[in-house]
């Protein structure tokens, strides 16, 4: 980021000391929300200075609209990225009911903020898709058929790590073969290791690191679970010894070869007056797909999941179908008059259905009265239908 105001394409940057945000408080005349990374305080903004660039963003026409998105968003979308090799970092999208515009918040290594505010969540899409998402390939072959329980996954990816693991292993030892088998108590134990060591090289710990409020779910490994892996092509289990099969040395080549680093990101939304998760999401980028994992509350109170392999440009048009969603939930009506001016592309046809509280990409928030979305396109549906009018799925 460059300092102080830069513009691109209609895309300004400013940047902040820390001390400015009291002084945005002041100036404003916001009180902040739980939903605004910043708190006030009335004894630093007594004691210091605004810096220069505070100074250029308080005589910019944008300053209530930017200080309004920062201090009392309706919106906010944690990023978190790491893993693999990747850079850890944390940023965030903070979205109002009455404007299209998004306002992404970063902090840079001297704790100065940056502020980028992008003229609509499609500008913003293309820009975190150029710098974050992998360009990818198109017909990647589907893994996950449909919404599973997040024990499938946890299981899945613990494969796709041993495999990993093994074939290290063969290196440091000289060995021409990868070791493909190993007891189900070990590969027990080993799962047990995984999560606890929180090594973000590994692609299971990375979930559960960077993945907002994961860690709260509930996870209870069962032998049906250990047999769903089997069905899906990860392993075979014959008397008490496990072989990685096929669909693991697949992934596993793929994630030693190519993988990018992840990020996860979680959706905060002002409705009706309360502060609400409405949305979870994690994606591993490789060079061959961008593997987007969403989760939501089933039934019963369990967490489930539901995979999408993207390339970039369905990704961007799977997590604008998402926005659209978020928009409506907090009564942006902007996101209306979006859709019914232009015609989007059809999104890929392996997103998020309905959930109780952590609704995935292109899923309806149940928690938007009267709102009803279509679990496999993302297209909303309307009171009575029991069909999609876009993509005819049931609903």
């Amino acid at each position: 980021m460059e300092n102080n105001q830069n513009t691109l394409a209609g895309i300004e940057v400013y940047k902040l000391a820390p001390a400015d945000i009291d002084h945005l408080f002041r100036r404003s005349g916001f009180n902040g929300n739980n939903l605004s990374p910043f708190r006030y305080n009335a004894e630093q903004a007594a004691v210091s200075s605004p810096s220069e660039g505070f100074k250029d963003i308080a005589g910019n026409p944008k300053f209530q609209q930017m200080a309004r998105q920062l201090l009392e968003p309706n919106l906010r979308i944690e990023f978190n990225s790491g893993g693999g090799s990747a850079a850890d970092d944390k940023y965030y999208a903070l979205l109002v009911a009455e404007s299209q515009g998004v306002l992404a918040q970063f902090t840079d290594s001297e704790q100065n903020i940056l502020l980028v505010l992008f003229p609509d969540w499609e500008a913003f899409l293309n820009w975190w898709a150029g710098a974050y998402a992998s360009k990818g390939m198109s017909g990647y072959q589907k893994v996950f058929p449909s919404a599973m329980e997040v024990e499938v996954l946890v299981c899945a990816l613990h494969c796709i790590d041993i495999y990993r693991r093994s074939y290290m292993e063969s290196m440091l030892d000289y060995r021409s073969g990868v070791n493909l088998t190993l007891t189900t108590q070990d590969f027990v134990q080993l799962l047990k290791r995984s999560l606890g060591s929180k090594d973000i090289r590994w692609l299971l710990p990375t979930l559960f690191e960077i993945t907002p409020g994961l860690k709260n779910s509930s996870i209870a490994l069962k032998p049906e679970h250990i047999q769903r892996v089997a069905e899906l092509g990860f392993l075979t289990d014959k008397e008490g010894i496990i072989t990685l099969a096929e669909r693991s040395r697949i992934m596993g080549t793929e994630f030693i070869t190519s993988w990018m680093g992840s990020f996860a990101c979680q959706a905060m939304a002002l409705i009706n007056g309360e502060e609400r998760s409405v949305s979870r999401v994690f994606m591993a980028m490789t060079a061959f797909t961008n593997h987007l994992i969403s989760f939501e509350s089933g039934g019963s109170g369990e967490t489930r999941f539901r995979h999408q392999a993207s390339n970039a440009q369905e990704l961007i048009n799977t997590l604008g179908q998402w926005m659209k969603a978020l928009q409506k939930a907090i009564g942006n009506p902007a996101a209306g008059e979006k859709d019914a001016a232009q015609s989007k592309p059809e999104a890929p046809k392996k997103t998020e259905k309905n959930s109780a509280q952590n609704s995935a990409p292109n899923s309806a928030l149940n928690n938007a009265p009267k709102v009803k979305f279509c679990g496999q396109c993302g297209t909303e549906i309307k009171p009575g239908k029991k069909f999609c009018g876009n993509c005819g799925t049931a609903v």
